[in-house]
């Protein structure tokens, strides 16, 4: 589980994790499904499109509780005041257990996935509802938001065409911002509005 912690929020590579632990992928599968089943962690599955050769297809892992998260990669107050990259991934974290909360909620069938495409260009979640309305969510633990925060959601609104409703940069700040076609920036408060 420490191993899997140091993994939240990235592409899963079990041959990766098991080389750390001398174990085995199917092994690897074999623990993360029982993770999962606890409700400990998630796999999120990629966002693509028939024809869309050039998305990656790997799932992400998150856990499902950022104090656990936080407990496990030794990661307090003190810590993120000496470094704040640290707070990303429990930033991350926190994002996904409210969408998936709102997801399970959801009168519509709604998925949770995630974009990247083969030139990194990523957005952490992707909610879809069927027929088709899709939002994009970036998440970012700065208070000030700059154009390139938007390249993953302008490459996922290109390739949804549509059916992409909204791009949201979350972010640290206090107000809400346009930067362009069907995207915004928003404080992380828009997830309790």
């Amino acid at each position: 589980i420490e191993h899997a912690a140091l993994m939240s929020g990235q592409l899963l590579n079990m041959s990766e994790l098991g080389a750390r632990l001398g174990l085995d992928a199917k092994t690897i599968d074999r623990w993360l499904v029982l993770l999962e089943r606890i409700f400990l962690v998630r796999r999120i599955r990629p966002w693509f499109r028939n024809g869309l050769n050039r998305l990656v297809k790997t799932p992400k892992l998150h856990f499902l509780d950022s104090g656990l998260l936080a407990a496990l990669s030794g990661v307090d107050a003190r810590r993120i005041a000496a470094d704040r990259s640290r707070l990303g991934p429990l930033l991350e974290t926190f994002v996904h257990a409210e969408l998936a909360k709102a997801v399970a909620l959801a009168h519509e069938h709604t998925t949770l996935g995630h974009y990247r495409d083969k030139d990194q260009a990523e957005v952490d979640f992707v909610l879809e509802r069927t027929p088709g309305r899709m939002v994009g969510i970036e998440v970012k633990a700065a208070a000030t938001v700059q154009p390139g925060d938007f390249k993953g959601l302008a490459r996922l609104r290109d390739a949804a065409g549509k059916t992409f409703a909204l791009g949201i940069v979350l972010h640290d700040g206090e107000r809400v911002l346009p930067f362009g076609d069907r995207l915004i920036a928003a404080p992380f408060s828009v997830l309790w509005r």
